[in-house]
């Protein structure tokens, strides 16, 4: 299952038992992503479709997204514009309002509203998925970005278990305790890992009040005051109180699967290569300065507008959204479901021992800014980002620049979108 992450991988899942209840034949194009856990859910989901609909073969393409949400959108329109398009995606709020605002995919308001099976999901995953008031698509699962922190590491250095309430100040003397050098200086572990992502980035912004993006993600945030101290306090992590490695490093994960690093910011989906490496990890709260807000982010199935079989289709997301499908995803370490009733099982219990906080902190979280120019924003926030990580910007300068060129891009999306 390795394989499937290191490049675009199509397979083919068909199966054919004597009980089946249609005889149309036909053939659907799925795309989706994740890891192991995901890809394999989504395989057994397309055997359960299969039982139903013997004669309809399902195409799956599973896309690693290794470049990032941005990409991903060129990707597809790519696709839409060579009439290569898949009759499914499985995609991410990244791209939501990307592809609502071109047409690329079918209303499912009605759909939503007419299967009461989909109020298991938290009605907040819904309210992120509507584009105009409608709902192109449905959420599946989710993540938001905790403080995973090494729990022996915490015990050797005598540091007790995060409240729910710490605060950035308290987060940063834990993170100098966590750091260790040698003789000559040179650090051997460091207490945190500084995010070189923009989803992993947002909860530093949300608890301070702020965002680099306006709340309504129409404008640049980026001269707010709030940024610039936010940012500020991420440099001095890596510069002044030395307790993060440089932005851009390879391998930083495994680095905290290793024990070399005590605390990154990271989602649900660390924990299957958690589990795998023995490591004994937690989850904490996002330390506040105005508040512990944490960032959202979800996948979601959308069905394109140039299916030509719509109603397989929407048979298909119903499989892929089903309670089975959800445990399977959450039991394996994926991302938390969607379903609460998939979230309240033993096998997603069981690990990390605070596994309840996804859930407990669903209310305070805030989505990862979206805007239809989201590969943009991406893009010109992140180049900013690791010019001022890196001493090649000034804060001031840096902020001053992705400023103009933020306003620049949403200018040139209200020509589009108007």
């Amino acid at each position: 299952m390795q394989k499937i992450l290191a490049g675009l991988l199509l397979a083919t899942a068909m199966v054919a038992p004597a009980w089946a209840q249609s005889d149309v034949s036909a053939k659907l194009r799925l795309m989706t992503f994740g890891g192991e856990a995901q890809v394999k859910a989504t395989q057994d989901a397309i055997a359960r479709f299969n039982e139903d609909y013997p004669n309809v073969e399902v195409e799956l393409g599973v896309d690693p997204i290794s470049s990032g949400w941005g990409d991903f959108v060129s990707r597809v329109l790519q696709q839409y514009n060579a009439g290569e398009q898949y009759d499914v995606y499985h995609t991410a709020v990244e791209t939501l309002q990307s592809f609502a605002a071109r047409g690329m995919f079918i209303p499912l308001t009605d759909f939503i509203e007419g299967n009461a099976d989909f109020e298991d999901f938290d009605p907040k995953l819904f309210e992120l998925t509507a584009y105009k008031g409608t709902t192109y698509f449905i959420p599946s699962t989710w993540n938001n970005i905790m403080t995973n922190y090494n729990r022996a590491l915490f015990k050797e250095a005598g540091i007790d278990t995060p409240s729910k309430t710490w605060t950035w100040e308290e987060f940063a003397d834990v993170a100098e305790k966590l750091t260790k050098r040698d003789a000559s200086g040179n650090v051997t572990q460091f207490g945190y890992e500084v995010p070189n992502f923009f989803f992993g980035l947002m909860p530093w912004f949300f608890s301070n009040g702020t965002s680099p993006i306006t709340a309504d993600w129409t404008a640049s945030n980026m001269t707010d005051p709030k940024v610039a101290e936010t940012l500020q306090f991420l440099y001095d992590l890596i510069h002044v109180r030395k307790v993060s490695p440089q932005v851009g490093q390879e391998g930083v994960e495994n680095q905290f699967f290793a024990g070399q690093i005590a605390m990154i910011s990271r989602g649900h989906w660390i924990v299957q290569n958690a589990i795998s490496s023995n490591l004994d990890m937690d989850i904490a709260v996002q330390p506040g300065r105005v508040n512990n807000n944490t960032v959202i982010g979800f996948g979601a199935y959308g069905i394109s507008s140039k299916s030509q079989n719509v109603d397989l289709a929407k048979a298909l997301v119903t499989e892929l959204l089903s309670y089975e499908t959800q445990v399977a995803e959450g039991d394996l370490g994926g991302a938390v479901p969607g379903r609460k009733s998939a979230a309240e099982t033993e096998g997603f219990l069981k690990f990390p021992p605070s596994a309840p906080l996804y859930y407990e902190t669903l209310p305070s979280t805030q989505a990862v800014p979206s805007p239809a120019n989201f590969q943009e924003v991406d893009q010109i926030f992140m180049r900013y980002f690791q010019a001022i990580m890196t001493d090649e910007m000034s804060i001031p300068d840096a902020v001053a620049a992705a400023d103009q060129e933020l306003t620049r891009s949403f200018e040139r999306l209200k020509r589009v979108t108007q």
